[in-house]
């Protein structure tokens, strides 16, 4: 059961991720809705580990080969200002806090992360996955360079 809903799950999450890496807002909102309805919370919890995982995968294409790599994260707000990390609301914190632990290959502090990134509401849930998706996206616009900073909307 857990196998099916896991494949269910990366399967919506690549259709998610095509719709905003084509810029399909309406399709991405539709999805988001869904999520937002997941009669479980193994399914927000898998959503994001997988978005997690993509953005991980993202940052590697960047630097591959590069085991011993150590990464740190900027982040900026709508008005391109630094936001302090310390100030992000838990959730999202915890998203950010999953990223590190997969480009650092700690899969178990990633587990707790992304547990704790996904507990909330329904309303803390959708941001989460929104600013993954927002990550994703900013994280794949180039393959070469410096990392961007990741764009963060705390309310």
């Amino acid at each position: 059961m857990t196998e099916n809903l896991n494949a269910d799950v990366r399967q919506f999450t690549a259709e998610l991720v095509a719709a905003a890496m084509a810029g399909a807002c309406d399709d991405v909102a539709d999805a988001l809705i869904i999520l937002g309805r997941a009669p479980s919370s193994r399914v927000p919890a898998v959503l994001v580990g997988e978005l997690v995982g993509r953005c991980a995968a993202a940052v590697r294409a960047r630097h591959p080969g590069d085991a011993d790599a150590i990464f740190t994260v900027a982040v900026e707000d709508d008005r391109e200002q630094p936001v302090e990390v310390e100030c992000l609301p838990p959730a999202l914190l915890a998203a950010l806090r999953a990223l590190l632990a997969d480009l650092g290959g700690d899969e178990e502090s990633r587990e707790i992360q992304v547990e704790l990134a996904t507990r909330g509401d329904v309303e803390e849930v959708v941001g989460v996955a929104t600013h993954l998706l927002v990550w994703l996206v900013e994280l794949s616009a180039t393959t070469t360079g410096t990392l961007p900073p990741l764009s963060c909307f705390p309310r």
